[in-house]
């Protein structure tokens, strides 16, 4: 007979063992339905992080070489270490580790906490980079968690900062690329132009992590293999780019081209104060950037094509043309130059200031004078110089595809002047045009082609990208007698007397000619002068005319055409001695 009160016990007891049981067996229903139901993909998103690890390869970027082949811009194989903080258990002593086992500074270890600091948590933070293996494998023996090493590249610019405006530099994009730590474009120049070629395609690499995270191996089925991108080559002759470049770095700031007439191959183009984008990687890269940032002389900016002057005198060579085609004056007409020239109510000076007295049209280019061209543009007229100006290569954008922002620079007329300024043209604005001031603006690369074309009378198109096709300009149309008496015009310059008598070279009878500028920044004060401010050396810098010149050799055949611009150097004599330097380099 069974007791009833045990019976009682018994069922009390099934009764809450069977309600636990089933509250407990719910509850791991209800756990597994959200985890496999509701949130099926952030867990198995989880999962699949915690067993594998995707990284992009990075592909070997092309090189940018030179004419002769020589390489301007490479990339190099490098060793880099880097963290991921969050992956770290103990983030200061995996920082003090590293950083004693590879005896960091501490302007390093300082850059790298700045980095952790303002970068999320999951983004990499490199430590070094090209350190030698002996001292990676001593880290990586170490297996510290949060702690990487890989293998990538980095770039080389073998020029330092001769041509850097022009060749460009790599950096990290503003957007993070997934997967790809240490990602890097063409930040400017042809780098940025080009990069589609340059940089070639990704790769792709599946590690395998285990349960903590740590690589336990790589998914080889999973494997893509990076191309490497292809190589671009330039007209640039390396050892005119360095003499191009030295010469300009004698002043503080200017810029440079130099075109081989024949085929409009650019051989060198500079632009100075320049940068060294191999320094941008080393510890003292950043302060190194900020102090380019802070200088006003802008070293980031490629002025052969951004920066606009007036032409000054050079446009000289534009006027002269415009008035012997027009038949406004002959080559044996005389004006005199006392210093000035009155015209209306305003007197015209003459940079010479007792005058150069009477000159022809060879004697006005050799001796530069103000007075002759200020009377033959007015005979003129602007319509017939800014025809001569375009037909001469001024106002035309030629690196549109292969460089960022050219500047076309400006070549006015009447109705230009209406539309931007809003008054009407009249007779003095045609009078300073005749020296190239006033409203024109040219860029060095224009200049250059002008030279280019003088020269040759024909039709040169500048050229940056190497090209083995044969290059034929048709003719400018300029009547051969014309083009000859400006050229004998710009081969007396050189010579005694002349604007750059003191820059005459002579390699083995090959000479060069050319024409002085000096374009003016601002006209001194008049208080100015009553404190004793003479001259434009006495004003400060960044206040002083621009120098420039714009060549040609050897005058017997030419083959080079040249344009420097020395900015705030005051005059054209350091110009003229720069492109004296080229020639040398060109002719030896």
């Amino acid at each position: 007979m069974i007791d009833t009160e045990v019976a009682r016990t018994f069922d009390r007891r099934s009764t809450l063992f069977l309600t636990g049981g089933a509250i407990l067996t719910s509850v791991l229903v209800l756990r597994m339905l959200q985890m496999q139901v509701f949130n099926y993909k952030e867990y198995t998103r989880k999962s699949e992080n915690n067993s594998f690890r995707v990284q992009t390869t990075m592909p070997k970027r092309g090189n940018i070489l030179s004419e002769s082949g020589t390489v301007i811009s490479r990339d190099t194989a490098v060793y880099r270490i880097y963290i991921i903080p969050e992956e770290a258990e103990d983030l200061n002593n995996l920082v003090d580790t590293v950083a004693k086992e590879l005896n960091l500074r501490e302007k390093t270890v300082t850059r790298i906490w700045r980095n952790i600091k303002k970068q999320q948590a999951f983004q990499p933070v490199l430590i070094s980079e090209s350190s030698d293996w002996n001292t990676l494998a001593k880290l990586a023996a170490k297996n510290i968690p949060g702690m990487h090493i890989s293998t990538g590249f980095s770039r080389v610019y073998e020029m330092g900062p001769a041509g850097a405006q022009i060749f460009g530099y790599v950096g990290v994009p503003k957007k993070t690329v997934p997967n790809a730590p240490f990602f890097s474009t063409g930040i400017t120049g042809l780098e940025k132009k080009f990069n589609d070629t340059l940089f070639g395609e990704t790769g792709r690499t599946v590690l395998v992590s285990n349960a903590v995270g740590r690589i336990t191996g790589e998914d080889k089925s999973q494997f893509i293999p990076p191309k490497p991108g292809k190589d671009i080559k330039l007209t640039i002759k390396e050892d005119v780019q360095k003499v191009l470049y030295d010469s300009l770095a004698m002043n503080r700031a200017g810029c440079g081209v130099v075109i081989d007439i024949e085929n409009g191959n650019i051989l060198a183009m500079a632009s100075t104060p320049s940068f060294d984008p191999n320094v941008f990687k080393t510890d003292d890269g950043d302060e190194y950037i900020s102090s380019l940032l802070g200088d006003v002389a802008k070293p980031f900016m490629n002025k052969t094509i951004e920066g606009l002057y007036p032409p000054g005198s050079t446009f000289k060579i534009v006027v002269a043309l415009a008035a012997l085609e027009s038949g406004a004056i002959t080559p044996t007409e005389k004006i005199f130059c006392p210093g000035y020239w009155e015209y209306g109510n305003h007197k015209y000076h003459c940079w010479e200031k007792d005058g150069h007295g009477w000159v022809d049209l060879i004697g006005a280019l050799k001796h530069s004078c103000d007075t002759y061209f200020y009377q033959i543009a007015l005979r003129i007229g602007i319509d017939a110089i800014k025809s001569m100006a375009l037909k001469l290569g001024l106002n035309q954008k030629y690196m549109d595809n292969i460089l960022i922002n050219e500047m076309p620079g400006i070549m006015p007329d009447r109705k230009w002047k209406e539309k931007n300024i809003g008054s009407a043209w009249v007779h003095g604005d045609t009078i300073i045009s005749g020296i190239g001031q006033g409203f024109i603006l040219t860029n060095c690369l224009q200049l250059a082609v002008m030279m280019a074309r003088v020269a040759s009378n024909k039709k040169v198109v500048p050229h940056l990208m190497y090209d083995n096709k044969k290059t034929k300009f048709n003719n400018l149309g300029i009547q051969d007698k014309n083009i000859k008496l400006v050229l004998n015009g710009l081969e007396e310059v050189t010579k005694k007397g002349g604007t750059a008598s003191g820059s005459a070279i002579n390699i083995n009878g090959k000479k060069m000619g050319g024409k002085t500028g000096t374009s003016q920044v601002r006209n001194i004060s008049k208080s100015e002068r009553q404190s004793g401010v003479l001259t434009t050396e006495q004003l400060k810098w960044n206040l002083r005319n621009h120098g420039l010149f714009v060549g040609y050799a050897p005058t017997n055949a030419p083959k080079y055409a040249v344009c420097v611009i020395m900015e705030h150097a005051g005059g054209s004599t350091p110009a003229a001695r720069a492109t004296a330097n080229i020639f040398k380099e060109l002719l030896k």
